[in-house]
């Protein structure tokens, strides 16, 4: 079935946070630093708020409700740093907001933003974790104690005894560079007063519409009931929109102050350099096995850049450490994460949440072990990859109560499949280097609880089903309507899925982590179930049949095996509709997709170009609610993959300044680096909850850069024998580079 959105959307009909149509609308801009590290010695406004249209420049000292900051999600052992929503005393990263300007147009609110002096005492700056780790940098990697928020080491099994007699041991050191969430919508907020509450109605471009309510009803002393926070269309989040930021806060002061509609737009260099970035980071890794290829463990380091201040991305280490398990039966493990400030932009979650990272670092380090033990990393893998018969299997990855359990998988198989249609390798005779890699994961999915879905039945037999979760893309109205029609029994056409605001449920989850189809999905379904059973007892009563014994069928209900003995369904539906609210709070809110990729690439040994000739894409993402749905997830997913592995680099020097806010700088991937890769789907059933849902949003980007990374590799050592690939991207110089090494 194809999306029910989608028409809507490909012919403009979109309604975006810029979109919204409201007389008096004034508009926003900032005053931000141009510098990565400073003392604000003095902010001069005299002349900006002289200039046309201006109404209100306000710094920090003019807003006294903006002194705590923001908060963001982090464990509760880091050195914490909130981030200022105004900054009125230090500026920590380049695009870090001092001022902002109202006016009566855009342009009048940026010029008069370009008027705003301030003087700046220049502080030295640490770039992100690469730069600053490079060796010609100023800070080094022994120089970055002061800079650590957080150490964490998670240790299971005999560690020294994996590493002892007669264990079989490769290494390798990785850089992965910070990736931005390059979305097709930047960053917009309208807010406006709202007559209805007497507070605040805010359209923005959020993941996260409840977590944006949360942080502007603290703000502004508001009750939460009395801010609504809308997200009608999203063009594009990948994880970037999860946070709250203080561009929104800001703009719905703005409204609240002047009592006017404010909206700010963000400039595509604005986004690129204030929106979160995610990865950076540094892992050196380390693998034993016997001389079988038998895994016995895996230890390492791995220094995560968390930015200027704590947000979102201080919790990556512990996915990043945790999917280093991918698919295999590893008895032991000892890895040590470090979160890092450095004078960047506050680092979050994108499309893969940290998942690619500990995946790209043990897939790295099976391929190097396969080396030293002369055994094809396709067969190393087969050997230690968790049996069927296993399944639940505990890892031994301390994690909750009872570990980490895998839930549900056939590994063996995914492997065996993607081999098989990947098929011999293509054959060249342009001079080009073709290599080949594969890559397994496994990958949690579907985190949170409490997920809420409130379905409402008229009397005209419409339905109304309204959820919490925020979409950006991911098909939310068509996936729930089927799932409703499919458990309430109700014609497809009729029941109508409204997201992404929060005057209609209670809280919810953002939306991340391919969360959708286990937390939306389960709890949709739990209140078409319920709407059923009530619309069976009352038509039961009229009937004087047994709810059990009643069917809906045509928009009546029948006595089973008694058409005859049917009442209309309009006719058990109250002249006010029938309405419940359900939650889904499952005891095991994660359940475990996996998959199994496979690229063939073809190498320019002169110029470096890499040409990725077949990928295959062999996944286990449960019930599939919609194919087509889950298809393009994977289309969409293995495109980020493909942009991390050779393009995408938010590029900071070592003293903080950035390189890359802008399409000119900061590479993407387009329809001529993509082609479809091959898709093969299995399903195992998963009792992580009722509907067997997993997750399928993260599968086609996590196991992406080990395989190309790995197929670049194999591609280079037939020119190069001992040529590893140990940086991402993997850049055309970077190729050049290693093959004249």
């Amino acid at each position: 079935m194809p999306r029910v959105e989608d028409e809507r959307l490909i012919t403009g009909r979109g309604r975006f946070a810029g979109d919204i149509k409201l007389d008096g609308l004034v508009h926003v801009a900032f005053a931000r630093s141009t510098v990565p590290h400073a003392r604000i010695v003095s902010i001069d406004a005299a002349a900006a708020k002289e200039m046309p249209g201006v109404l209100e420049v306000w710094t920090a000292a003019d807003l006294p409700e903006v002194a705590d900051g923001l908060s963001d999600w982090a464990p509760n052992d880091v050195i914490a740093r909130a981030r200022p929503i105004l900054n009125g005393d230090e500026v920590n990263y380049v695009g870090e907001a001092f001022a902002v300007v109202v006016a009566g147009t855009d342009y009048e609110a940026h010029d008069a933003a370009e008027q705003v002096l301030a003087e700046l005492d220049a502080l030295p700056g640490v770039g992100d974790v690469n730069a600053a780790t490079a060796k010609d940098a100023p800070h080094v990697h022994e120089d970055m104690d002061d800079n650590i928020s957080r150490r964490k080491t998670v240790t299971y099994g005999d560690i020294d005894a994996a590493f002892g007699d007669g264990s079989v041991t490769a290494g390798i050191r990785l850089q992965t560079a910070r990736v931005a969430g390059a979305a097709m919508e930047t960053r917009t907020v309208t807010a406006a007063p709202d007559d209805d509450t007497g507070g605040l109605k805010v359209w923005t471009s959020t993941q996260n519409v409840f977590g944006v309510r949360e942080s502007i009803a603290g703000v502004l002393g508001l009750e939460e009931e009395s801010v609504r926070v809308l997200a009608e269309d999203v063009g594009g989040g990948f994880g970037a929109k999860g946070s709250v930021y203080p561009e929104e806060v800001l703009t719905a002061i703005a409204a609240w102050r002047l009592k006017r509609p404010a909206r700010w737009v963000a400039s595509r260099s604005e986004d690129g350099a204030t929106t979160a970035h995610a990865h950076g980071s540094v892992i050196e890794m380390e693998i034993a096995a016997d001389r079988d290829g038998k895994l016995r463990g895996l230890r390492g380091r791995l220094m995560h850049d968390m930015g200027a201040y704590t947000a979102s991305g201080a919790s990556q280490p512990d996915l990043i450490v945790a999917h280093m398990l991918s698919a295999y039966v590893m008895p032991a493990m000892e890895v040590e994460s470090q979160v890092v400030f450095t004078n960047a932009v506050p680092s979050g979650f994108i499309r893969g949440g940290g998942r690619p990272l500990g995946n790209y670092a043990v897939e790295r380090a099976i391929d190097q072990l396969a080396v030293a033990l002369d055994i094809p990393p396709s067969e190393l893998r087969r050997r230690n990859l968790v049996q069927p018969e296993q399944i639940p299997f505990t890892t031994g990855f301390p994690s909750g109560r009872r570990g980490l359990v895998y839930d549900s998988g056939d590994y063996p198989r995914l492997l065996n499949l993607t081999l098989e249609k990947a098929g011999p390798p293509p054959e060249l005779d342009d001079g080009r280097l073709v290599g080949f890699g594969v890559s397994c994961c496994v990958e949690s999915t579907g985190f949170g609880g409490g997920e809420p879905a409130k379905l409402r039945l008229n009397q005209d037999g419409s339905a109304e089903l309204y959820v919490g979760s925020t979409p950006q893309g991911q098909g939310h109205q068509t996936m729930a309507a089927q799932v409703t029609a499919d458990r309430l029994g109700w014609p497809f056409e009729k029941i109508r899925v409204t997201a992404g605001d929060t005057r209609n449920t209670p809280p919810a989850e953002l939306t991340a982590g391919s969360r959708t189809a286990v937390q939306v999905g389960n709890a949709t379904a739990k209140a078409a179930v319920a709407m059923r059973k009530r619309l069976l007892e009352r038509a039961g009563e009229v009937l004087e049949a047994d709810a059990a014994d009643l069917i809906i069928e045509d928009g009546r209900i029948a006595v089973r095996g008694a058409p005859a003995k049917s009442v209309p369904v309009g006719e058990v539906i109250p002249n006010e509709g029938l309405e419940v609210l359900e939650s889904f709070d499952p005891k095991r809110p994660l359940a475990y997709s996996s998959g199994c990729h496979a690229a063939y690439v073809a190498v320019d040994p002169d110029t470096g170009q890499v040409e990725v000739l077949r990928y295959v894409i062999a996944h286990d993402t449960g019930k599939v609610i919609n194919e087509l749905i889950v298809e393009g997830q994977m289309h969409g997913a293995y495109a980020h993959g493909l942009g991390y592995s050779l393009h995408e680099a938010a590029v900071y020097d070592p003293d903080g300044s950035f390189r890359t806010a802008s399409f000119l700088d900061y590479t993407i991937v387009s329809t001529g680096e993509v082609r479809p890769p091959e898709l093969v789907h299995i399903e195992t059933p998963t009792d992580a909850n009722p509907e067997s849902f997993k997750g399928a949003g993260e599968s086609g980007t996590i196991p992406a850069p080990a395989a190309i990374s790995a197929a670049v590799e194999d591609a280079l050592r037939k020119r190069k024998p001992d040529a590893v690939v140990d940086r991402l991207p993997i850049t055309s110089d970077r190729i050049v580079e290693i093959l004249g090494s």
